[in-house]
């Protein structure tokens, strides 16, 4: 399960499972943000392709507008998915 919680002026934060059943949801929440948007992934457990396949999505498309998609606070166990995935540079992971 992911639950998914808007805050107000601090992004987006993920708390749960990123997995298949779960993607279409956060992918229609993000298609909805316009501009540099942050995820706050402290409470990420899992992190599934589907999953990272709409965070790459979404990333080209704010970079093609000239914002991004900022992930903070990644977990261990994310930060090593998106590591073996190739996609730290992509997503500004340091």
């Amino acid at each position: 399960m992911l639950d998914i919680r808007m805050r107000e002026g601090e992004g987006i934060a993920l708390i749960g499972r990123l997995d298949a059943a779960q993607a279409p949801r956060l992918a229609a929440v993000l298609d909805a943000q316009a501009t540099t948007t942050m995820l706050d992934l402290a409470g990420l457990d899992y992190i599934s392709s589907p999953g990272i396949g709409v965070l790459v999505r979404v990333q080209k498309r704010l970079q093609a507008a000239g914002d991004r998609l900022q992930l903070v606070h990644v977990q261990p166990r994310v930060r090593a998915v998106l590591h073996f995935a190739g996609l730290e540079e992509f997503f500004g992971l340091e």
